[in-house]
């Protein structure tokens, strides 16, 4: 463990610097939040002049919601470089700037910078769009988000998801046992499209006194990659899917112990109940029923083109290549509707589709039909996620830190022109309808 070699160094009189920063990395990522904010002061204390230091500790305020504390820090970075592109598209998240600010000069005028690297140029382009897009002027902020999106590189398959759903409805089957083999806490898995409210209904339910959170949790992912190279390994397969069916009761239990591995790691995850929430794990739920046959799924759905909008103006800090185009976003969206459905029909009793337009415009009946449904009591705290304590590391922090309220909804709607690839690739008018058929009938339950 990468801290347990720091320890020493930091009992040591003379303290260092790139010391300091990487234990309050370390205890930040095991969530002692208080420990890596005082050793990133006293960093500061010894280097006053660390502009990289004051946006740490603006960094690691800003997840914890100290807003105030984040926006000092910011100002810090700007005070030492007014033209932090990080700190200016950081701070216009916390504060917005008017269009005609001076940081909002300073990011058009950084926008033409040719000395900027692509990951600057892009959240410079992106804050731009926010900019825009709060003073109204839709087609601006438009042409803004891509040219955010068209400095990042990438490459994306679609038609890799579209191959992996295939398998799933071809192979997966629920799982016939009665007997819960579950050797450690039960898990509630929250899941959707990026920017379809996971994060708030992480929150909700780790406002449970029942209820601990390991984070947007890669834990599934990486246990999926151990099985698959097991498989492949014995020479049992491999394809995506050669797992299912071959494995016997003694490797699920040790997959299954790996699974909780990845789960604790810089994680406490003492709780009855732990919310594993990963917008991906959508599609390995099949996974998630093998080694866990007890355990609750919800799948968030939010209207499709609000998130394809949100995913296409947001700077993810890594994965979610598919939003980087419009088509990319419009056919991941209904591989994993494909998904979803399919699994609705194979584990109707464990999973819940919870619409977020229901959520956000009833908020009690809803968590406590949410609650309901991961065998959790009422308690009335759940209705309050805006005064959760700990970290988030998403890109939803803002957000998660309001009260729950109706502001994201309808959102695509001034975009409507500049959305019309996503809504070809989606299926068309007709596809959209039939999901806010779908919607309704969610929202009911």
């Amino acid at each position: 463990m990468a801290l347990a070699g720091l320890l020493p160094l930091l009992q040591e009189s003379s303290l260092d610097v790139e010391v300091l920063d990487r234990a309050a990395s370390c205890y930040f990522q095991l969530g002692d939040f208080q420990t890596a904010i005082s050793l990133v002061e006293v960093l500061i204390q010894l280097r006053p002049d660390l502009t990289a230091g004051w946006g740490k500790l603006a960094a690691m305020k800003h997840t914890l919601g100290d807003k105030q504390g984040a926006i000092e820090g910011y100002c810090k970075v700007l005070k030492d470089n007014k033209n932090s592109a990080y700190a200016l598209s950081a701070l216009n998240r916390l504060d917005p700037f008017k269009r005609n600010s001076q940081n909002a000069s300073r990011l058009r005028k950084l926008s033409k910078s040719p000395t900027l690297s692509n990951s600057e140029r892009s959240a410079v382009f992106s804050a731009l769009g926010q900019i825009e897009q709060a003073s109204n002027r839709p087609n601006s902020a438009f042409r803004f988000f891509a040219k955010a999106k068209a400095v990042q590189k990438v490459d994306y398959s679609p038609e890799t998801m579209e191959q992996l759903v295939e398998g799933q409805i071809q192979k997966f089957r629920k799982n016939t046992t009665t007997e819960c083999h579950r050797d450690g806490p039960r898990i509630v898995f929250v899941m959707g499209m990026p920017r379809s409210g996971t994060t708030l209904v992480e929150t909700i339910l780790a406002r449970h006194s029942m209820v601990g959170t390991a984070g947007e949790s890669t834990a599934l992912s990486e246990t999926l990659q151990v099985v698959r190279q097991h498989v492949k390994d014995t020479q049992r397969g491999a394809d995506v899917w050669d797992w299912f069916g071959q494995l016997s009761e003694q490797e699920i239990a040790i997959f299954r112990q790996s699974y909780y591995g990845f789960l604790s790691q810089g994680t406490a995850v003492s709780n009855d109940v732990i919310v594993d929430k990963m917008p991906g794990n959508s599609l390995h739920l099949g996974l998630a029923h093998m080694l866990l046959p007890d355990a609750k799924f919800i799948f968030m759905s939010r209207h499709p083109l609000d998130v394809g909008l949100s995913n296409f103006a947001t700077i993810f800090g890594a994965g979610n290549k598919f939003s980087c185009r419009l088509d990319w976003i419009g056919q991941t969206t209904r591989s994993v509707y494909r998904s979803i459905e399919d699994y609705k029909q194979k584990l109707p009793d464990q999973l819940r589709i919870q619409s977020y337009r229901g959520l956000v415009t009833n908020p009690e009946i809803q968590i406590r039909a949410l609650l309901e449904h991961a065998e959790l009591p009422w308690e009335p705290e759940c209705l309050s996620p805006q005064d959760a304590e700990g970290a988030i590391r998403t890109a939803s922090v803002e957000q998660a830190r309001e009260k729950i309220n109706t502001r994201a909804l309808g959102k695509w709607q001034p975009y409507e022109q500049q959305l019309q690839p996503l809504v070809d690739a989606l299926g068309g008018p007709d596809w959209i309808q039939a999901w806010q058929t779908q919607d309704e009938m969610s929202a009911s339950c």
